[in-house]
């Protein structure tokens, strides 16, 4: 008996030294001192030798059925699992992954017992990472699928390697959340490999289940899940997922939305209400984009023939899965769009829409603090208004919003060249690029009202229309002048700047 206590307080002593030196030796030294021969042997790799040599002493004693085996196996795989993390630290991958896989081993059949089950978890999920930096998916991938179904069966008990060897008592609550994190830490590595795979559907599946976990057991920050949640949106977007994508990001909004009842400002929570307004428009104008595609015949845009296919926007598609939060309400607006724009009147209401999402995500984008951020607002206000302009059914209509489309970047480059200069020298191009566009656009839309036949015309050929022809003319011939004069200095300046 007497000896029993004497080996458990050496293993506790052989344990504190191992720690000390975990933090002033590393293990990537033992190759080059090993072959100096064992005087020289790394004394990190010394003192792992001689805690597992003194657990080995005791398991040959030691009864298979006993609770005491079961324990010492734990001590012993959780020493190389520790040694395998520190290589893993290191980045010696296959070195790590060896040790990994000892220890996998020595524990296969007591992997379903409760003092061994989180040990086992905890060891499969550093592997998975392991196998996944090398290369080997698939492996990772099965490992961690069978993990996570298995999850349910067990009912572990959570301890570190400390818990183990120094006899520490453990808080419930935070056993609980620990097991709570490793679980959806293995989801995430999972949703990790499933888009390294190419399997979108699976990882989408994957990363909404991870936010309804947290959901769940209240784990994390609630503005980092309101912000998971709309990047996950932006997927779902991003993908030609519509419906998903908006359920996602009125669901954050749910999230952030009572964190605002603050008297003082709180600018975590601006900046993420920022953000949610900037996943909005980029909801809109992909949404736009893909609505207009189909509308335009081939040959108008024939710069997307020397695109790849993943450039192309993707047909808005009807979702065979929504998924949703368990415990969330979330209630979608009727009037809301989430399938292809058909005419005007839907048009209007999403730009409408996306406008106030514009000048909330101002409010904390502000030229003065953010410029770029601000000016890239600005020009996506500039491509709703381009979107909008294409579903007006008459050319004075879709002019007129070429015109408000103009005064607004005109409005930003003058703004910017007084307030801003540094900045509007770093956007300067792309701002004339868009300013020339439009003027093109506006041209266009007057000589398309020139030629086309009115029943003034028709009937009278009056002087007064024959006037107002030639006065269009003119003005189109001026607007050339000064794009073609523009184009020119703009050109002349960049090769400037270059040379």
């Amino acid at each position: 008996m007497a000896e029993t206590i004497c080996t458990e307080s050496d293993l506790q002593t052989y344990f504190q030294e191992l720690k000390k030196h975990s933090v002033t030796y590393k293990l990537g030294q033992m190759q080059q001192q090993q072959t100096a021969g064992d005087e020289m042997q790394n004394p990190l790799q010394k003192q792992f030798g001689l805690v597992l040599g003194k657990i080995e002493e005791i398991l040959i004693k030691s009864s298979k059925d006993s609770e005491e085996y079961v324990k010492l196996m734990s001590m012993k795989t959780s020493i190389i699992y520790e040694k395998a993390k520190i290589l893993l630290a290191e980045n010696l991958l296959p070195e790590s992954l060896k040790l990994l896989e000892e220890a996998l081993d020595l524990i296969k059949d007591l992997e379903e017992h409760p003092k061994i089950a989180f040990l086992h978890m905890r060891i499969v999920n550093h592997m998975t990472y392991v196998l996944s930096r090398l290369g080997q998916l698939d492996q990772a991938k099965e490992m961690l699928t069978k993990a996570i179904d298995n999850e349910t069966k067990y009912n572990p008990e959570v301890y570190s390697t400390d818990d183990l060897f120094l006899n520490t008592k453990k808080d419930p609550k935070i056993s609980e959340a620990k097991l709570t994190r490793l679980t959806i830490n293995n989801l995430q590595m999972l949703a990790w490999i499933q888009a390294k795979m190419g399997n979108t559907e699976a990882h989408l599946k994957l990363q909404h289940e991870i936010l309804q976990r947290q959901l769940d057991v209240a784990e994390g920050d609630v503005l980092r899940w309101a912000e998971s949640c709309f990047r996950l949106a932006n997927v779902f977007v991003n993908h030609g997922d519509f419906q998903n994508g908006v359920y996602h990001l009125i669901a954050a909004e749910e999230i952030l939305n009572p964190l605002e009842v603050a008297v003082v400002p709180n600018l975590e929570v601006c900046a993420a209400q920022a953000d949610l307004a900037r996943s909005w428009v980029f909801y809109g104008l992909q949404l736009f984009e893909m609505s207009r595609k189909p509308k335009i015949p081939k040959d108008i845009e024939p710069e997307n023939l020397e695109e790849g296919e993943s450039s192309k926007p993707k047909t808005p598609t009807t979702t065979k899965q929504i998924y949703l939060f368990q415990g969330l309400k979330v209630e979608i607006p009727q009037n809301l769009t989430m399938t292809q724009i058909e005419n005007k009147d839907q048009a209007q209401a999403l730009f409408t829409n996306l406008h106030k999402w514009i000048k909330r995500a101002r409010l904390f984008y502000t030229l003065r603090n953010y410029p770029l951020q601000y000016v890239n607002l600005c020009l996506d206000l500039s491509e709703l208004y381009r979107f909008v302009s294409f579903y007006e059914e008459d050319i004075d209509s879709q002019y007129s919003v070429q015109k408000r489309r103009y005064d607004a970047l005109e409005t930003l480059s003058q703004i910017l060249k007084e307030m801003r200069p540094t900045c509007y020298v770093m956007v300067n191009v792309e701002l004339t690029r868009e300013l020339i566009e439009v003027q093109m656009e506006m041209m266009n839309l007057n000589l398309k009202k020139l030629y086309s036949p009115t029943d003034e015309l028709k009937t009278k050929g009056d002087k007064d229309s024959l006037k107002r022809q030639i006065d269009a003319f003119s003005n189109v011939h001026d607007q050339l002048e000064n794009v073609a004069s523009t184009l020119d200095m703009e050109v002349k300046k960049i090769i400037a700047e270059t040379n």
